[in-house]
């Protein structure tokens, strides 16, 4: 009994299937023939032509392929999709086999002379003579020209290599004004469902906008993109920070060693050697600077100042006793040594007070006050009175001194002690230099950098 329901249930629904039919060659050059007898690509395929054919276009972005900094253009790999209505080939299935669908090639058929606007290279319809449209039975057109784009991009490289760039596609139809052929974008913007991921940039916005402004009809797709630094950071910032902290490392050596000339020499010649290296990376503009090249300007001069200082240090080590200081040297190491010798006088004047707790004491307060005040100077006369410890300066002595240091200078510091105390204010000097303008480049460039 199950087996009979079961056949007869198939019978049934044998019996209201549709008729099925074969779609043959002659049945597409029969509807090819019925539609292009009377059709002329030439004429807009409108029954009203007061009125534009809207055009719907979307961007199909499949890579980036290069952006240039010192020609300002980008190249890009894409297709467009382009959809509109065509009045003339619109057909009915049922007469025609069921065919729903077809394809023409694109030189047969209407279609608008799109281009691109902004292109670097030389102005071409896009396409190829090889490209079919798509054909609905409604009338429905769509049509894909894919190439490879070239186009121009205006670029801002203040903040190199933190940057954002906005790049632009323009396509226009040359022939047809926007009241002929009306241009609209799909609600994504670009379409980057097949997109491959650049290396060198990220994609953090696309949009289109249509340009009412002007009487062509023009589409402009923009792409916002973010550049990433850390190859450029790990490749020049980084040995350019070392190289800096060498340089002024050439403080640390001995004046009396003959190798501060060699390695002031050494770390400059380097310098410039991974400038030129590094040249070819950065990016060549006349619109604008980058902080970057600024940074690398400040660091070439200091790298230049300090050998220049390195070497006229190692002429001052050479000078004797009969050269004069000059006063402001003299004077600049009077005002360091008070500042640091300041806090060693008030603890020893803070020690006075323990001088009555025994002869013990009262030695030792006197040790160290000859020893600080006074560190075997033959130019003070020292008075021990009852055991009191009272210091009196020699008179002759204390004005020879003073008409001593007011004219040269020489008797109170010797010129190896000016060296040395030039270089550790050269040393201090270009360390802060190098920390204030890498936290003023850097910081500033990846705080300030906007989309």
């Amino acid at each position: 009994m199950d087996m009979f329901t079961t056949i007869f249930a198939a019978l049934i629904l044998i019996g209201h299937a549709p008729t099925a039919t074969c779609q043959t060659g002659a049945n597409v050059r029969a509807l090819r023939k019925k539609l292009f007898d009377d059709y002329d690509f030439r004429v807009r395929p409108t029954d009203n032509q007061s009125e534009p054919i809207e055009i719907t276009v979307d961007l199909y972005l499949l890579a980036i392929n290069e952006l240039k900094e010192s020609t300002e253009t980008i190249k890009t790999t894409a297709f467009l999709v382009l959809l509109w209505n065509d009045s003339y080939l619109r057909w009915t299935p049922v007469d025609h086999a069921n065919i729903e669908f077809a394809f023409w090639p694109q030189n047969e058929v209407w279609k608008p002379d799109l281009a691109l606007k902004n292109s670097n290279l030389d102005y071409k319809e896009l396409g190829v003579p090889s490209l079919n449209v798509y054909n609905h039975y409604t009338g429905a057109v769509g049509w894909a020209p894919f190439q490879v784009f070239e186009s121009t991009c205006s670029m801002d490289i203040v903040y190199f290599p933190f940057d954002y760039q906005t790049c632009y596609l323009k396509f226009q139809a040359w022939s047809y004004s926007r009241f002929e052929v009306a241009m609209i974008g799909g609600s994504k913007g670009i379409e980057l469902t097949q997109y491959e991921p650049n290396s060198g940039w990220d994609i953090i916005d696309s949009s289109w906008k249509v340009e009412e402004d002007s009487v062509d009809s023009i589409i402009s797709f923009s792409l916002k993109l973010r550049r990433k630094p850390l190859p450029f950071m790990l490749s020049v910032i980084f040995p350019i920070i070392t190289l800096a902290i060498l340089n002024f490392c050439v403080f640390l050596l001995p004046a009396d060693s003959g190798e501060r000339a060699s390695y002031a020499i050494t770390v400059f010649l380097a310098f410039a050697v991974f400038l030129t290296i590094v040249s070819s990376s950065l990016p060549q503009n006349s619109d604008s600077i980058a902080l970057i090249q600024i940074y690398l300007i400040i660091q070439t001069a200091c790298s230049t100042l300090t050998t220049v200082l390195a070497l006229a240090l190692l002429r001052l080590n050479r000078f004797d006793k009969d050269v004069a200081i000059p006063r402001i040297l003299v004077f600049v190491m009077r005002c360091f040594k008070c500042k640091c010798c300041s806090k060693g006088f008030d603890e020893s004047s803070s020690g006075d007070a323990e001088y009555s707790n025994g002869p013990r004491v009262a030695k030792t307060q006197r040790s160290v006050a000859e020893s600080r005040i006074f560190d075997g100077s033959p130019t003070f006369y020292v008075a021990y009175q009852n055991g009191s410890g009272m210091v009196q300066p020699h008179r002759g002595t204390t004005q020879k001194r003073m008409s001593d240091n007011s004219s040269t200078g020489d008797v109170e510091y010797s010129w190896r002690e000016v060296v040395n105390f030039l270089d550790v204010v050269f040393f201090v000097m270009f360390a802060c230099i190098l920390v204030a303008s890498s936290l003023g480049c850097f910081f500033k460039a990846a705080l300030n950098a906007k989309p």
